[in-house]
């Protein structure tokens, strides 16, 4: 797919969040049904689709114990946990976008196999690891985004993240957004994207939201 750099201007962008706003009902989705606790020490999940429980180890690696519903037995992975501080899973890091909606969670699943794990890492940003639970394959690791949430397009197993931002006055901040997609077992960044955000709605879900919209559904 042939890599595209598209820059936005602030007026361009705030014209299309208030547009958006204006004709458009955005229902900002509840946290998934899926039955899931984290903390410091693990992570777990129970649906329908996968059981699974993450746990750090002492030598630095994250260690999963899953089962998904097509398999035969539970499995292991391990992988390396590339920061320097204590292993936090955080309580809501993806929305998963679902037409004009979307829902949040603490991990996406793309081809009910392939596990987009976000953690807290330093500063604060989140470090974002994709694995293939069917494959045993490490796909990414420790990709840092700034954004509030993973944004996610299982449809078109596509997510978005963004770079640390630039400082740029008072009152705006320059976001590099990058485009991944998953193509079998391959990730590739497929487009990327430069935005200017006002300081006061870098935060704000609705906003976000708008500009993963207009960006994974576009492609």
């Amino acid at each position: 797919m042939k890599f595209i750099d598209i820059k936005l201007s602030l007026s361009l962008l705030i014209l299309l969040t208030v547009l958006s706003c204006q004709n458009r009902s955005t229902t900002i989705g509840k946290s998934s049904n899926t039955q899931s606790t984290d903390s410091i020490e693990h992570f777990n999940v129970k649906d329908s689709i996968l059981r699974l429980t993450a746990t750090p180890q002492t030598d630095g690696e994250i260690c999963l114990k899953y089962y998904l519903n097509h398999f035969a037995s539970e499995r292991d992975l391990c992988f390396k946990y590339f920061d320097y501080s204590d292993v936090i899973f955080p309580n809501i890091s993806v929305g998963i976008l679902n037409g004009h909606s979307f829902r949040k969670s603490n991990y996406g699943l793309i081809h009910d196999s392939i596990l987009v794990l976000p953690l807290i890492g330093m500063n604060d940003f989140m470090s974002v690891y994709v694995l293939n639970l069917a494959s045993q394959q490490i796909l990414a690791n420790d990709i840092r985004t700034s954004m509030e949430l993973v944004w996610i397009d299982e449809k078109k197993s596509t997510f978005l993240l963004s770079d640390t931002p630039l400082y740029i006055n008072d009152t705006t901040y320059l976001y590099k957004l990058k485009m991944y997609k998953i193509t079998g077992s391959h990730l590739s960044i497929v487009r990327t994207d430069t935005i200017h955000m006002p300081i006061d709605v870098k935060d704000d879900l609705r906003v976000n939201y708008t500009i993963a919209q207009r960006i994974l559904y576009e492609n």
